[in-house]
């Protein structure tokens, strides 16, 4: 795992052994089995994470209630090689429903090699929350942001046959 942090960018690296199709198709349709379980932004409890697969699609956790929480939209859907989505989750992690105070959650997917994959995700645009937007990328760029997530994702590919 590479972190790397700009002034207003989170860059974090994995290399995990699936080719590239399945190293995709884990991170989109797999979401909630990676992304840890006690994050969330509704009251409710979270029973799954969903990235709809077309540009304009949503991001959104569902709840054990039956209701939904937008965390942003897709703004690129490349498979198996680009994903980008908005974080439109503001400083105190509660939905942002503003699209130009949005950052940018960057995902690139690179073959190395027929079975393996290197996964970056660089987190950028964080200024766009505002005021206290370094606390923000202080968060995600922590073992419990980024890095701890892309773990967790890691795992979960290296599980799957």
């Amino acid at each position: 795992m590479m972190l790397q942090n700009a002034d207003t960018d989170v860059r974090v690296e994995v290399a995990v052994d699936a080719p590239i199709e399945q190293a995709f198709a884990t991170f989109v349709e797999r979401c909630d089995d990676w992304w840890p379980r006690m994050y969330r932004l509704s009251e409710a409890e979270r029973t799954d994470v969903r990235i709809e697969p077309e540009e304009g699609g949503r991001w959104y956790e569902v709840t054990a209630d039956g209701g939904t929480c937008d965390w942003g939209h897709v703004r690129v859907w490349d498979p198996p090689r680009h994903l980008e989505l908005s974080w439109q989750i503001d400083v105190a992690f509660a939905p942002e429903p503003d699209p130009a105070k949005a950052s940018t959650v960057e995902v690139r997917f690179a073959p190395e090699g027929a079975d393996r994959t290197r996964v970056t995700v660089i987190h950028r645009d964080l200024e766009r929350h505002g005021e206290g937007w370094e606390s923000m990328r202080a968060s995600v760029a922590d073992q419990g942001g980024w890095p701890g997530i892309l773990d967790a994702y890691a795992s979960l590919v290296a599980a799957t046959p």
